[in-house]
């Protein structure tokens, strides 16, 4: 009973009267924590929920007057010393031993200025540094109850601990979390090789330089093969000495030069040759220096390579225009459609007569001198009439003749009157397509040719030697093509604009100049000739037409008997006419393709596969024959 007294004192002390109502002073001594919690429930008019496990007696020594909110900052620090922490977990508040509060729910902290007593958990961003490495800088300075741990993605920290040892941890964070002293530079290399400056640096500070490099002033360095440079990153002081270092290295070499050998891929190593030679005699011209290495640029043609022997910044040049010169050339498909189209036209009318006395040897009765057709009539009784023992000849059934009479008849005596008649009555047409399609593929800017034909011999001249009475004869021949010859040279431009130089010949030897025997046949040979040369502009895949060439030739030849043939009707019986026409049309088509990549290479060597067809062209309508051609190609 004295004992209940005595707390009952110490509990009234503690709380004398106020300075203000809402103001109270609290002193108390060794008096137990619950009946503590119950006082700071009444002035502050919070609900607490206390843990069975909390217990002991706390001793508090103040002067100062206090509102509500001081005495629950001075309740939170009481039982964080005790090893009790205060959860709020909704409208109540949990009093629970510090090592279960990180489990209990504490709420989050987003304020920045948070200087409570209170258990939170605070999420906090690293900028700069990461946020694993710092979680083993601050897992000593954290009591056992608090937490923390880092994430890596989004690089932050989770911590949870009171709000007054969260804040002073954020301070520390914040003084560590600084940007890096580093800097990034970029050094281009005028004489040395980047490769030879990194080997020889690692070799100088292999502890700050290379591969899992630890010093203290580490540094990374990246070779930038293409443009011979140094990329460097590291804090500012150790840049600052590596590029002073570099600057000192990069100087001219003692030796004669550095020897590379360059594959090419795509271009020929002779021209590649000749062309980077003109360009280093053109610079060496320009820039003498006697201590400037000699370059000398060597094709070896069995390898398709080049080997070069120049100083560093040559040859940087060198490699650079190598690289754009040594590139996949696009290539160019080209058809042709070479339509020739010839119509012959004729026509025969009227009548021969030849009449004479063979054993007086008098002129003939109505024509003079028999020729033509004419002519052979009268050849082919005097052989019948030779084979003969009679001293009359008649032929009732004469030889086919060359131009086909409508009739024929006549009588050959060795005495008295013989006589020969031709009646003419034709008309024939003859029409002739001609028909060539070649096609041929070839590398942009690169003469290409192709040649359908014969190769026909023709006599150039003819000697004759020997000695003592004896002759022999020596004849030259020369031979040449006789056919379809094409020859293009194509030049890409951009937007696949194609312009084409064309060298097109069509050729054959004249028939009527095919009657020579033996050596003269080559003497005398004629040759027909249409070629067109010329350079046009066509779209990839578009059909461009080269020209036409349309030849007329009429010829109306008539023989007649003076007077006689002239007389209106009767007249037919003493004369003749011989008309013919002829026409050669002759157009050119071309469609060029450009052949880009593998694909399109593939894609047309199946369509010439598998598209295999012949073009039959029927009537004279050149709109009709074309139109028929090309679906064809397609």
């Amino acid at each position: 009973m004295l004992g209940r007294c005595l707390v009952m004192c110490m509990l009234l002390s503690a709380v004398p009267l106020a300075a203000s109502e809402s103001e109270v002073k609290i002193n108390l001594k060794n008096v137990d924590i619950r009946i503590f919690i119950t006082q700071v429930s009444t002035i502050t008019g919070k609900t607490f929920i206390v843990d069975p496990r909390v217990k002991g007696n706390v001793t508090v020594i103040s002067s100062a007057f206090l509102d509500s909110d001081s005495v629950y900052q001075l309740f939170l620090s009481v039982l964080r010393v005790h090893g009790y922490a205060a959860v709020p977990a909704g409208n109540v508040t949990k009093i629970v031993q510090q090592v279960l509060a990180k489990q209990s729910g504490h709420p989050l902290d987003f304020s920045d200025d948070l200087k409570t007593e209170e258990l939170v958990t605070r999420v906090v961003p690293i900028r700069n540094a990461a946020s694993i490495d710092l979680v083993k800088i601050l897992r000593p300075l954290i009591p056992q109850y608090g937490h923390v741990a880092g994430l890596e993605k989004p690089n932050v920290l989770i911590i949870s601990d009171h709000a007054s040892n969260i804040s002073r941890l954020t301070e520390i964070i914040n003084r560590i979390d600084v940007a890096d002293n580093l800097d990034i530079a970029i050094i281009d290399l005028k004489e040395a090789w980047v490769e030879d400056m990194i080997g020889l640096l690692e070799q100088l500070a292999p502890d700050q330089i290379g591969k899992g490099s630890k010093g203290p002033n580490k540094i990374t360095i990246v070779a930038s093969e293409r443009t011979n440079s140094l990329v460097l990153k590291g804090e500012r002081q150790t840049v600052a000495r590596v590029k002073s270092l570099v600057a000192r290295l990069d100087v001219p070499a003692n030796r004669s030069g550095s020897i590379q050998v360059v594959r090419l891929a795509h271009a020929d190593a002779k021209q590649m040759a000749e062309i980077l030679t003109n360009l280093v005699s053109d610079k060496r011209s320009d820039e003498k220096s006697a201590t400037q290495t000699t370059t000398t640029i060597q094709a070896d043609e069995t390898l398709n390579a080049l080997v070069i022997r120049a100083d560093p910044s040559t040859m940087l040049d060198l490699r650079e225009i190598i690289a754009g010169l040594d590139v996949r050339r696009l290539q160019v498909l080209i058809e042709a459609a070479i339509v020739e189209v010839t119509t012959d036209f004729s026509r025969q009318l009227g009548t021969e007569l030849f009449v004479g006395d063979t054993s007086g040897g008098s002129s003939p009765i109505g024509l003079t001198a028999p020729s033509g057709t004419l002519a052979q009539l009268l050849q082919s009784l005097a052989l019948a009439r030779s084979s003969s023992t009679s001293t009359d000849t008649t032929v009732p059934t004469i030889p086919a003749l060359g131009d086909s009479p409508l009739l024929a008849a006549g009588n050959l005596r060795s005495s008295g009157t013989s006589f020969a008649l031709i009646i003419r009555a034709l008309a024939s047409n003859a029409d002739v397509n001609l028909l060539s399609t070649p096609s041929i593929t070839t590398m942009d800017n690169e003469e290409a040719s192709i040649v359908v034909g014969q190769t026909v011999p023709f006599r150039t001249g003819s000697t004759v030697t020997g000695s003592q009475g004896a002759s022999n004869p020596f004849t030259t021949i020369q031979r040449e093509d006789v056919g379809l010859t094409l020859e293009v040279t194509p030049h890409i431009n951009d937007g696949n604009l194609v312009r084409l130089k064309i060298h097109q010949e069509v050729s054959e030897v004249d028939p009527a100049s095919l009657t020579a025997i033996g050596s003269e046949a080559a003497a005398d040979l004629i040759t027909n000739k249409r070629t067109i040369d010329t350079t046009v502009l066509v779209d990839d895949g578009e059909v461009i037409i080269l020209g036409g060439l349309t030849k007329d030739k009429e010829t109306l030849a008539s023989s007649r008997v003076p007077i006689l043939g002239s007389i209106p009707f009767l007249g037919f019986l003493f004369r003749s006419e011989n008309k013919s026409i002829e026409k050669q049309n002759l157009l050119v088509f071309l469609r060029p393709t450009v052949l880009a990549t593998r694909d399109d290479i593939t894609t047309q060597t199946s369509r010439k596969f598998l598209n295999i067809y012949e073009v039959e062209i029927e009537g004279t309508d050149p709109a009709e024959a074309i139109s028929e051609l090309f679906n064809g190609l397609n």
